[in-house]
């Protein structure tokens, strides 16, 4: 039996699962077991530190990227980690 119909399947995959609001921190599967983020949104700032794929056939790990504010990523992450002073809205998938 399939966990989720083809709506909710959908709806997990953008972002419905819900979202961190991170400022100068880290998201990770320590903090929230078993979650991944599927889309990052810079609010402010515009550095993203560290977001490492969990799909690395399809989409490389980060390591210091500059995204102008407003810019929305998506990929499949394990970890993100939002520069200092600047500020994101993480996707849970």
């Amino acid at each position: 039996m399939d966990r989720y119909n083809a709506s909710e399947a959908l709806n997990v995959q953008l972002g419905q699962a819900g979202y961190d609001y991170v400022t100068n921190d880290t998201v990770n599967q320590t903090t929230n077991p078993s979650t991944n983020w599927i889309a990052i949104t810079m609010i402010a700032g515009t550095t993203i530190t560290t977001a490492t794929s969990v799909d690395t056939d399809v989409w490389d790990s980060i390591s210091t990227l500059e995204v102008p504010a407003g810019t929305t990523i998506y990929g499949r992450w394990s970890v993100i980690t939002i520069g200092s002073g600047d500020t994101a809205i993480c996707y849970r998938g």
